[in-house]
């Protein structure tokens, strides 16, 4: 088997990505907000058939990372949460910076990573090329036939 195409080598991008949510999430929620958003902008990106990056196996790749991410940013916001509380004294926080993150961490990644390993399964088992293939194909029947909804007719205007 190829290294490169190893599901649990490939699901390592997964840890990495939730590293950086988790950067994000333990300094502000605005933050957490953005990278939620990014993460769903990457979601609607592979849906409308954007290529972030160059290849098909890179695209699927980028998307079940950010798809298995978002149950384990979930769980790691509302642990955040949790343990994110201000306390009335100067040092009335139970818990380090450090053990908030890797806290954090290890709950967001949990869940996440076995779930990417079996996405990234999956999608080697697929022929990418010739789904494109068939994308392709409906892409150009469309455009002779015209745009606009299926049920509309153009002889009648």
């Amino acid at each position: 088997m190829n290294i490169y195409r190893n599901p649990f080598v490939v699901g390592l991008w997964n840890p990495v990505y939730l590293s950086v949510a988790t950067v994000a999430i333990t300094n502000d929620y605005l933050m957490a907000a953005m990278f939620i958003m990014l993460t769903l902008g990457v979601l609607g990106a592979y849906v409308s058939d954007f290529p972030l990056l160059p290849g098909l196996y890179k695209n699927e790749i980028a998307h079940k990372t950010a798809l298995s991410s978002l149950l384990g940013i979930v769980l790691g916001f509302l642990m955040a949460m949790v343990f994110a509380t201000g306390g009335d004294g100067a040092d009335s926080d139970p818990i380090s910076t450090g053990g908030k993150f890797f806290l954090t961490l290890g709950v967001m990644v949990a869940p996440s990573y076995p779930l990417m390993v079996y996405f990234v399964h999956k999608v080697n088992k697929r022929d990418l090329e010739g789904e494109e293939a068939v994308r392709r194909k409906k892409r150009e029947e469309q455009r002779k036939r015209g745009g606009g909804p299926p049920i509309m007719n153009r002889d009648s205007f």
